[in-house]
């Protein structure tokens, strides 16, 4: 009796499917919520039918780590309120200590969610890319990216999904007909959304706090486009340039992918696809570096954050597409003339604004030449190393002209600070 018990145990341990590396890893990490991810997993490994699923529950969990909600722990009216006025504010800190708002709360993702918020996100996540009749034009990894995702940015946690599909019940007839593509679904969702007053001191927003207050950012308008259309299963993205070239802020828009895969850029509540907008501007506003944010984790810069740009911050959870869009040269071959303070192994490519230089591209250090793919062309750039929070030069400034073609311009000419 004890042989048999004991082969039991044995057999069950030998059929057991063990987390690969990556998986093992992040649940250890997540430490006392290792729990609810593992009912998540466990969730989707009972059924065969279920392994897409499955797949797709890894792929959120997986590239977890460093996601986050930052919030007031405040009723949000109380919040939006002291928002509204706080630039105009005479005295803050008595508006502070009416509304008693208090410091910011930040909450990593690991070890707070939830089974339930991640199974829920999953199952109307799928809903909708299988019921969709566009669904069948996209692959499981562009749902992973442009679908899938349980959150945007650093916005509180809600039932999203759920609230955006009450909201736009109406549009089912419409959006079910057989005919109807990801890029018509999105204009009529789009046309939909509530018209934005700029104000930049709203904190990050959720779905019900965005439809609710219409007041924020490019930024703000772009995430709640995405909102509504990944819940409603139309494929969007978040596009952002750093900084325009010519002027002193950057700017965030959206791309729906059609069927073809391609992605046409549009303003969330704002301008529809194929209409102008800033950001496909090109003689206005010009850009030399276009990115699109992704849930996955990317392998971009692997130094310390001291040896990174502040523009390029983020570049764990970005992917450069500057190649979808217009005015940009294929490639941009820069020799090096100077040795790095500090080795990081990076070379930055900096465009001059008022005789400052920004870093918006990364490339490998090498001995003599580095390689930049897709720059935005008009401009006056400069290859930099930056190190220990300070830039200093990798090459001399180069004129990259309308047509894409290199000068480089007597010295005497240029007048930059590092």
């Amino acid at each position: 009796m004890r042989t048999c018990s004991f082969l039991l145990i044995i057999c069950l341990f030998s059929c057991s499917k063990p987390y690969s590396n990556e998986l093992e890893a992040v649940l250890k990490q997540a430490g006392k919520n290792r729990r609810e991810l593992e009912k998540v997993l466990k969730h989707y490994s009972r059924e065969a039918a279920d392994s897409l699923k499955l797949r797709a529950a890894e792929f959120l969990i997986v590239n977890m780590p460093g996601k986050y909600s930052e919030y007031y722990d405040a009723p949000w009216n109380d919040v939006a309120t002291v928002c509204l006025r706080w630039t105009s504010s005479s005295d803050k800190q008595r508006v502070l200590d009416t509304y008693k708002i208090g410091e910011p709360v930040v909450q990593e993702d690991i070890n707070c969610i939830t089974s339930e918020y991640l199974i829920n996100n999953i199952e109307l996540a799928f809903k909708m890319w299988q019921e969709r009749p566009w669904g069948k034009h996209i692959p499981f990894d562009a749902f992973c990216e442009e679908i899938l995702p349980y959150r945007i940015g650093v916005e509180p946690l809600e039932n999203w999904r759920g609230k955006a599909l009450a909201s736009f019940a109406d549009l089912d007839s419409v959006l079910n007909k057989p005919a109807t593509t990801s890029v018509e679904a999105c204009s009529i969702v789009n046309s939909l959304l509530p018209r934005f007053k700029i104000d930049n001191d709203f904190p990050p927003m959720n779905f019900s706090q965005s439809m609710a207050s219409a007041k924020g950012t490019c930024a703000d308008m772009a995430t709640l486009a995405i909102f509504s259309m990944r819940a409603l299963g139309i494929p969007v993205s978040y596009d952002f340039t750093p900084r325009w070239i010519n002027i002193s802020t950057g700017h965030s828009w959206n791309a729906v992918r059609d069927n073809m895969g391609d992605h046409i850029s549009f303003m969330g509540a704002d301008t529809n696809p194929y209409e102008p907008h800033q950001g496909v501007s090109y003689r206005i506003c010009l850009k030399g570096k276009v990115y699109r944010k992704t849930f996955a984790i990317q392998q971009n810069i692997q130094t310390e954050d001291i040896n990174i740009p502040p523009l390029l911050e983020d570049h764990k959870h970005i992917k450069d597409v500057s190649a979808e869009y217009v005015g940009c040269t294929d490639t941009v071959s820069v020799r090096l003339r100077y040795p790095p303070v500090t080795p990081t192994g990076y070379v930055y490519l900096a465009f001059d604004q008022n005789y400052q230089l920004y870093p918006v591209a990364w490339a490998k250090d090498s001995e003599d030449t580095c390689r930049f793919p897709s720059v935005g062309r008009d401009a006056i750039y400069c290859p930099v190393y930056y190190a220990d929070n300070r830039q200093t030069p990798a090459g001399d400034p180069f004129w990259l002209d309308h047509d894409g073609n290199m000068t480089i311009p007597p010295l005497r000419t240029v007048r930059i600070h590092y």
